[in-house]
């Protein structure tokens, strides 16, 4: 069985409009088109429909299906991508070779840094409430992600329950949350809730983190680093701030965020650990090594990588899910069989990567 820890899906309007509850349903999230078919989101009075355009940016518009003749191009049909067509996204994961596949979304993946927490988190209750519903249409392939907004830290614990109840596998947030870190007081209650739910908590790629679009105004160095800033601030406030001593039935994932840099990381952290100059032990009774191999740590990866059989030699066998990013412009074809074929994996490691790891996380 090859299942793929983090795809993807593209929001639609309908999903707002037919699911927010009033009065805010009328400050829903709505889609604006150029008159080329890129399609722009517009939130709260924010839209990357601007002038003047990101420097270097290939694709104008931000994280939605493309339209018109633009729609063409892409590999995977309008319906598969926003999962109108259950039949269409079930038929390209047979193509994959994907058995099962875990639901995250691509708007929404920015929504821990909207300013308004309270609309962000009746946004996600309504992604929720559909997400729920659409992969209960086939229920052994199609494995729905909880989305919350920290912004809102009582309104996402409250929401955590829901995710439990609605039979969705995980709840996502971010590596920050907008300025403030992860493991901030404030969310203390989402995390409480979290573990008390036995519910896996995915720290998913973002590329909104304050500050680096202002240091950085061409896309390319902006997107480098954005896309791996947030996730390594993520590890850090879980491996190093005592929030897995706090909560020791909380199991975490990073996703979209890679993994070759984790090693040098984590020995950095140890490093720092064990001199008595920086006063770990105030925070952490653990070196950071050992929680990340208390088998409640996990990282996603597209099974191309060069690096797997390093990074296994070095931090073991079970931190690594496969993830296809399917369907987003960015990622490879084929990587699920790519990585059953690869010569420089034993058997057994290839099968804890394609399907054991992500098991033991999302407790399938």
């Amino acid at each position: 069985m090859i299942v793929d820890a983090d795809g993807h899906l593209f929001e639609t309007e309908d999903i707002f409009a037919r699911f927010m509850e009033p009065p805010l349903r009328n400050y829903r999230p709505r889609l604006i088109a150029d008159d080329e078919g890129h399609c722009y989101w517009v939130v709260d009075g924010r839209t990357r429909y601007r002038r003047p355009a990101v420097p270097g940016a290939f694709i104008p518009g931000a994280a939605a299906p493309p339209g018109g003749e633009l729609s063409k191009a892409r590999r995977a049909s309008i319906g598969s991508q926003t999962l109108t067509n259950i039949e269409e996204r079930l038929q390209d994961l047979d193509r994959e070779g994907i058995d099962a596949q875990f639901l995250y979304p691509s708007f929404l993946l920015h929504v821990n840094y909207w300013e308004d927490g309270l609309l962000g988190n009746a946004v996600c209750r309504a992604y929720n409430t559909w997400l729920a519903q659409v992969s209960s249409e086939a229920p052994h392939r199609l494995k729905g992600v909880g989305v919350v907004c920290l912004k809102d830290p009582e309104g996402a614990a409250r929401e955590v329950g829901r995710i439990k109840e609605l039979g969705l596998t995980a709840v996502m947030v971010s590596g920050t949350v907008g300025s403030a870190r992860l493991d901030h007081p404030g969310h203390e209650a989402f995390f409480a809730e979290a573990s008390r739910l036995d519910l896996p908590v995915a720290v998913h790629f973002s590329f909104e983190m304050p500050g680096i679009r202002e240091l950085f105004p061409h896309f390319f160095p902006a997107r480098v680093l954005a896309g791996l800033v947030p996730i390594m601030a993520g590890l850090t406030s879980v491996l190093c701030t005592g929030l897995m001593e706090r909560y020791p039935r909380l199991r975490f994932a990073f996703l979209e965020g890679g993994f070759d840099w984790v090693p040098a990381y984590v020995e950095r952290m140890d490093e720092h650990f064990e001199s008595p100059r920086y006063s770990a032990r105030h925070l952490i009774s653990q070196m950071p090594s050992s929680q990340l191999k208390s088998g409640r740590i996990f990282f996603g990866c597209e099974g191309k990588e060069p690096s797997l059989p390093r990074f296994i030699e070095d931090l073991g066998e079970d931190l690594l899910m496969y993830s296809s990013d399917y369907p987003h412009a960015d990622r490879n074809e084929g990587t699920a069989r790519f990585l059953q074929e690869r010569k420089d994996l034993s058997a057994s490691v290839r099968q804890k990567i394609i399907e054991e790891n992500a098991r033991r996380f999302y407790r399938l």
